[in-house]
């Protein structure tokens, strides 16, 4: 059994080395910006995720259990609990030279979950009575 899942294991770590090239090649290569530039934001992109990473997994790990708290303390109340986890498990986890140039914003905070929408009963055909 332990054999199976290392087989497994490793074969979709050969997978996932061997697709990448194929993405990374279809990349848009285009740059107006010079060389140096574009290596100084990924240089900065890395060291400010060095720091931002640890951060944002702590406030993820800390919202997936004060959510399970709140799901407990309410009875049972999975939109209290939806209201503490969403925000804190959604947002970016990575800083990206493009966060660093101003283009895409960086979320820290992820948006709220998305209104549950009221459930439409579906009438049904009239029927005489007798």
């Amino acid at each position: 059994m332990k054999t199976q899942l290392l087989k497994g294991v490793a074969l979709a770590s050969l997978v996932a080395v061997m697709s990448s090239p194929l993405y990374a090649q279809t990349a848009d290569t285009q740059s107006t910006e010079p060389g140096g530039q574009e290596a100084g934001y990924g240089v900065g992109a890395a060291l400010a995720s060095i720091f931002y990473i640890p951060a944002k997994v702590t406030y993820a790990g800390l919202g997936l259990l004060t959510g399970g708290l709140g799901y407990v303390l309410t009875g049972g109340r999975a939109d209290v609990a939806n209201n503490i986890i969403y925000p804190a498990v959604r947002g970016n986890y990575v800083v990206t030279p493009s966060h660093l140039k101003g283009t895409d914003p960086i979320y820290f905070v992820g948006p709220a979950p998305d209104a549950p929408q009221p459930e439409t009963i579906a009438a049904a055909p009239a029927t005489p009575r007798r």
